[in-house]
Formats: structure tokens, C-alpha cells, sequence
């Protein structure tokens, strides 16, 4: 294929994913409020630790974690709570036990459930984005490696869907909660500090955390690839892994939009366990040693250069080489066609 072709191969390929895309935009559209309702569960959590910070029983991870994993023994863990607080004469705490979000125009708030529907859009139409990627890569593959793609494209989106998951449940409500905590009573003085949280930079916030966490899970996969045709062995990936630690924190910092050093950690040690298993998984289906062709290769490259220029053998044209041939060819048509005229001129009559 040209370089045009390319092109129009990748054009055909994103139109198929976005059209894919807007039609779960009409099921995220649908289901918009649930939508938000479980984007905003870390929130909940959080908000709630901090409001109870200043009792004789503050929030701990294990704890924060086993409500996300649990949200209607949560929800009445904060009843119990809210009337506890009511039966009190003064409100001691420094954040009311139920969070709010706002929005700064009429419009936004329109705007950010058109996100949401965007947001669960991609996320429905994931194997279909998946497809059309691996099928466009797929006509560079030999037959062996093209019967991979099917499952390369399930694995791709239960792995993204994993990061995603992992990044919601054990670290968005503990990070929150760390933000959150530089609220609260300002010491030496009679002033409170409670955050106004934004819809739209909430989502915002959210959404790249999940984006992050789903990109870093899909790393087995890549790697797998990588060894499945042959640009990489499993002792070449074990023997990286002491440099891949130090890229794996780097890479946290970079994707994770927060500067929580828990959010960086909770990526980072994640992306390292992944790392092994892709090393695994390459010692298990990728080869074992360099192929044959390319030590071949490799070898010819070094003896040709290992030859003095001027001392370079000059290869002379042999008698049946192709071009050869095909002048051959071409003088014997020639001859056939000049036969042919001279017998025409001979057998034409003589004016007189």
C-alpha cells in the first residue's frame, strides 16, 4: 500500500470508532445521572473521612477501601453518622457530612453531562475502537500473528477496564481524602477553610485519573506484542527491568494529574508487577532466541562490510539473468515482427 492509502485505510478506521463512539453516547446520555452518581462515590467517601477527622474514630485506608468496595454499608455508616451530628447542640466538624458540586453558568451543567455521555460513550464502544486499531495494524502481520488479533482486542479493553477499576476503587477516594485534608480550621485563627468543588473540574480530574490508569494496564498486551513479533526476548525484558523501576515511577508522576505522592506510588507499583507479567507472558509465547533469518541477515551485513572496499568483487551480468532474458525476448519479437512486414512487402503486387 502507498502512503495515500495509509491514510485512507486510518481515515476509514476512526470514522468506524467515533460512529462508535456517538452511538454509546446515546446509552451514556440514558443513564447520565447513574453515570455521575458512581463517578462521584470517591467524593462521597473522602468528604465524609475529613468531616469525621476530628473524632475519637477517623477514617483509615483499609477502611476507605473496604466502603468503596462496600457503598450501602457506607451509606449507612454516614446515617448513623448525620444523626448522631444532628443530635448534637454545635457543629464542631470542620466539613458538613454531605458534599456539594457546583456549576458557574447555566450551561455547564448541561455541558458536563454531555461529557458524561461522552465518558460512558468510549467506554461502551471500547471493542470496537480496539478492533479497528489492531485491524489496522493487523496487514503488517504474518498469518501466524494476524490470528491474535480477536483476542488482543478482548484482552485490551478487560485490561483497560481493570486499570480503570483498580485506579477507582484503592486510589481516587484516598487521594481525595488527602486533598481534601488541607481543609478544615486554620490553626491560630477563627477561619475555615472548605473547598468548592466544580463539576466540569471534577470530571476533568476524574476522567484522566481513570484515562491513566486504563493507558498503564494495557502494558502487558504491548509488551506481549513486542515479543510475539520477535523485536524483543523475555531475557532482553528481564535484563531491562532494573531501568524499567525507575521509568515506572516517572511515568506515574507524568500521567497521574495529582501530586500525591500515594496516587504516584499506587501507579507506579502496579506498572511494575505489570511489567512481569509481561515478561512472563513473553517467556511463554514469545521466542526464545533472535530468529534464524535475522542472525542470517546479520551475519551477511558484517561479512559484506568486513570486505575493503576496493577489494569488492564486481559481479558481471550472467547469461541468465533476468534482464538478460527479457532483452533476448525482446530481440526475437523484434525479428518475428520484421519477418512479417518484409513477407507482406513480397507478396504485394507490382503497379505497372
Amino acid at each position: 500500500m502507498s502512503f495515500r492509502d495509509h491514510l485512507e485505510e486510518l481515515r476509514g478506521r476512526i470514522i468506524r470508532a467515533v460512529v462508535a463512539v456517538v452511538a454509546g453516547m446515546v446509552v451514556g446520555w440514558t443513564y447520565r445521572e447513574q453515570l455521575f452518581a458512581w463517578l462521584l462515590r470517591p467524593l462521597e467517601i473522602a468528604w465524609f473521612c475529613n468531616a469525621q477527622e476530628k473524632t475519637s474514630h477517623p477514617c483509615t485506608i483499609p477502611q476507605i477501601v473496604h466502603w468503596m468496595l462496600h457503598y450501602p454499608l457506607f451509606r449507612a455508616m454516614r446515617e448513623v453518622a448525620q444523626r448522631a451530628q444532628a443530635a448534637l447542640p454545635l457543629n464542631t466538624t470542620a466539613f458538613p457530612l454531605n458534599p456539594q458540586v457546583h456549576f458557574p453558568d447555566p450551561t455547564s451543567a448541561f455541558v458536563v453531562y454531555l461529557k458524561i455521555a461522552a465518558l460512558g460513550g468510549f467506554v461502551v464502544a471500547l471493542p470496537v475502537v480496539f478492533y479497528q486499531l489492531w485491524m489496522f495494524i493487523a496487514p503488517g502481520l504474518y498469518a501466524r500473528e494476524k490470528r491474535v488479533v480477536l483476542p488482543m482486542v478482548f484482552f485490551s479493553t478487560v485490561f483497560f477496564l481493570a486499570g480503570s477499576l483498580f485506579g477507582y476503587y484503592f486510589v481516587f477516594p484516598v487521594g481525595y481524602a488527602w486533598f481534601l485534608g488541607f481543609g478544615g480550621r486554620v490553626s491560630n485563627t477563627a477561619v475555615t477553610v472548605i473547598p468548592t468543588l466544580m463539576m466540569d473540574e471534577y470530571l476533568g480530574f476524574t476522567s484522566q485519573m481513570l484515562l491513566a490508569f486504563g493507558v498503564v494496564f494495557e502494558l502487558p498486551l504491548f509488551v506481549f506484542f513486542l515479543s510475539l513479533v520477535g523485536l524483543v526476548t523475555w531475557r532482553q525484558l528481564l535484563a531491562f527491568s532494573r531501568y524499567f523501576t525507575v521509568i515506572a515511577f516517572i511515568l506515574a508522576a507524568v500521567l497521574t494529574p495529582s501530586t500525591d505522592v500515594y496516587s504516584q506510588v499506587m501507579l507506579g507499583l502496579p506498572l511494575i508487577v505489570l511489567y512481569f507479567v509481561a515478561v512472563f507472558m513473553a517467556y511463554l509465547f514469545g521466542p526464545k532466541e533472535a530468529k534464524p533469518w535475522r542472525e542470517a541477515l546479520s551475519n551477511t551485513i558484517k561479512k559484506r562490510d568486513d570486505v575493503p572496499t576496493e577489494e569488492k568483487p564486481v559481479e558481471k551480468p550472467r547469461a541468465g539473468d533476468a534482464n538478460a532474458v527479457r532483452e533476448a525476448k525482446i530481440r526475437d519479437y523484434e525479428a518475428r515482427v520484421a519477418a512479417k512486414i518484409a513477407a507482406a512487402k513480397a507478396d504485394e503486387p507490382k503497379v505497372p
